[in-house]
């Protein structure tokens, strides 16, 4: 009798600056070894907050995905790098039927590569480049709970190999990052969002994650704009009630940028 195929980990990973593709950092060896311990998936299913959408969820339906170099401004060998992704045509299809079934608008798309949210965890965590991938738009336009439920509605595939990944930043205010007149009290700003959202997850209280910008202390100065908080929900739905998010990375760059990794479901890893 054959084993039956394990449930496979779901994962939100702030993937930071961009400059993480070509500079080693806790973060990065953090990635290495986490790609070192999960088991290998059959194809991969990433929200990242660079794939953001108003309308329909698309979904990358094409046999590559070309690497996208969303960013500007940086070192040339950023722009060198290419991560030559295998799509995944029939899940592709099987997720747009599965929302379609839910009544959720849903459109394929080709053509789509990869934003270099994705690309550059799958740099570390896949450096082979050998595990299928489509991305899932988030909508910046939509409200946390409706991306929980996006994710609650794909969640029957991790039974099936499949590994969501949740990418995009647990603190993102550039603004900030960048001011001549900082706030003095940025940096304890940011360790008390961190700390509710962890405390939230160890405590599996979900309602408040989703209901982030009212419950969560310094929310709105953590995400002036949601696109970095939202893969979190996509990715809280596809957990299961027996499992409690974990923190498994801490880290922070430029003072201000919060480097959080979780995961669902890790006992499988």
């Amino acid at each position: 009798m054959m084993n039956p195929t394990p449930r496979m980990p779901a994962l939100f990973l702030s993937h930071g600056s961009p400059m993480m593709a070509i500079e080693h950092s806790e973060t990065t060896e953090f990635f290495q070894q986490l790609g070192a311990k999960l088991p290998k998936p059959k194809a991969i299913v990433i929200f990242s907050a660079h794939f953001d959408r108003r309308g329909p969820v698309v979904i990358t339906s094409g046999h590559t995905l070309g690497t996208i170099h969303d960013f500007y401004g940086f070192p040339q060998p950023l722009y060198d790098i290419e991560y030559p992704a295998q799509g995944a045509p029939n899940l592709a299809l099987k997720a747009e039927k599965m929302l379609k079934d839910a009544g959720i608008p849903v459109q394929l798309d080709s053509e789509q590569g990869l934003d270099h949210g994705a690309w550059i965890p799958m740099l570390y965590l896949y450096p082979n480049i050998d595990v299928p991938i489509i991305q899932v738009s988030i909508n910046s336009a939509m409200d946390a709970v409706a991306h929980f439920e996006i994710g609650r509605w794909l969640r029957p595939l991790r039974e099936e190999g499949v590994l969501f990944v949740g990418s995009g930043g647990i603190s993102h205010n550039l603004r900030e990052i960048f001011s001549p007149m900082p706030d003095p009290n940025r940096v304890s700003k940011v360790n008390q969002f961190t700390t509710w959202v962890s405390e939230q997850l160890a405590q599996g209280n979900v309602d408040a994650l989703l209901d982030y910008l009212d419950q969560g202390p310094h929310a709105r100065f953590n995400h002036p704009t949601p696109d970095h908080y939202l893969p979190l929900p996509s990715v809280l739905g596809t957990s299961y009630e027996d499992e409690i998010g974990e923190v498994l990375h801490r880290a922070i760059d430029l003072e201000i940028l919060a480097l959080d990794a979780y995961g669902f479901g890790m006992a499988a890893a």
